[in-house]
């Protein structure tokens, strides 16, 4: 879809800037309008308790283990140059390979390891990855290119997320001008919780900016997503003064952030801001078990996703102000 913005036309992105990239997503269909390529990178400032992507808050590559799909090879231990996986016995599980009716599995020692990933290489049943590669702005640039008639025929484009892209602020840049400069509708999920003139910076190249508002009481935030919020609503504030296209999403947490005073909070800034446009998005009680993936505990286990009419009590708070509300997306 061809831009009439002519801002970016004595740019020029640098292609060789490398950003770690955590995952490449084809067809993605809730991170902005219509069929998107969503590119998620590593390292993110905040520490939600109930973060739905819990392996992109490292800012470095790290080993990934999903136990369940362990065969009990015992390739990987014999592969790892610093003892970190060792194999073990469990009860016998349908579909692993057994010893004597004693199905084997491996064992991380997260201490140890070095994400080195030689037990990748090995790992033919796929329980073992690398979250993070290093990739350049080109090399991304290739697969947003070749899923441009999805982009022309559906409205949709590119959204960069995270963690958080401001995180690797020169990266996400050239990335999101590079787009542009192809004529690819930008998006850009972001916590907004930079400095400021960072957030300027991405927000000059990007066509839709999905802002989260977690809290509108500080203390809260700092107490449940780790850091206070007064550079995020200044952010918010300052970019909506701009002129900035901002869809504000809130990530609805059971018996955290959904209740009724808690939305006509959020729902009051928003309006006082003077922005349309609101998300309300259920919780995924399935994050879950990526917490697993990086053996770090699960503070929500139990909590369930709302139902319709609990999602729509809070959408009806929203749409009374006067905002467009959205359930999802």
């Amino acid at each position: 879809m061809p831009r009439t913005n002519s801002g970016i036309s004595d740019l020029t992105p640098d292609l060789d800037i490398q950003g770690l990239v955590l995952d490449v997503d084809q067809f993605a269909s809730h991170d902005g309008p219509g069929i998107r390529t969503a590119v998620f990178l590593k390292g993110c400032p905040l520490s939600c308790v109930w973060c739905h992507s819990p392996e992109s808050q490292s800012v470095h590559p790290e080993l990934l283990y999903q136990s369940e799909r362990c065969n009990g090879c015992g390739l990987c231990p014999a592969t790892c140059p610093e003892q970190a996986l060792i194999l073990t016995t469990a009860e016998s599980t349908p579909g692993k390979e057994t010893v004597d009716g004693i199905s084997q599995i491996a064992v991380l020692d997260r201490d140890a390891c070095t994400a080195c990933g030689k037990c990748v290489e090995v790992c033919y049943p796929g329980a073992l990855r690398i979250g993070g590669a290093p990739t350049t702005v080109g090399e991304i640039l290739r697969q947003i290119e070749a899923d441009a008639p999805f982009f022309t025929s559906s409205g949709g484009g590119v959204t960069l997320s995270g963690g958080e892209p401001a995180r690797q602020a020169e990266f996400s840049y050239n990335f999101l001008l590079a787009c542009q400069k192809s004529g690819v509708h930008t998006a850009m999920e972001t916590t907004g919780y930079a400095r400021t003139e960072v957030m300027q910076h991405l927000a000059s190249v990007t066509d839709l900016l999905l802002f989260d508002v977690k809290f509108v009481n500080s203390a809260d935030h700092r107490k449940f997503a780790g850091v206070p919020n007064e550079l995020i609503i200044h952010n918010l504030k300052t970019l909506a003064n701009e002129g900035h296209t901002i869809q504000v999403r809130v990530p609805c947490i059971p018996g955290i952030n959904d209740s009724v005073n808690q939305i006509r909070e959020t729902t009051e800034l928003v309006s006082e801001i003077g922005l349309k446009r609101i998300s309300l998005l259920p919780y995924n009680s399935a994050a879950g078990a990526k917490y697993e993936w990086i053996g770090t505990p699960f503070e929500l286990i139990g909590s369930e996703t709302q139902n319709d009419n609990d999602m729509q009590t809070l959408a009806d708070i929203c749409s009374t102000a006067g905002l467009e509300v959205e359930i999802g997306g």
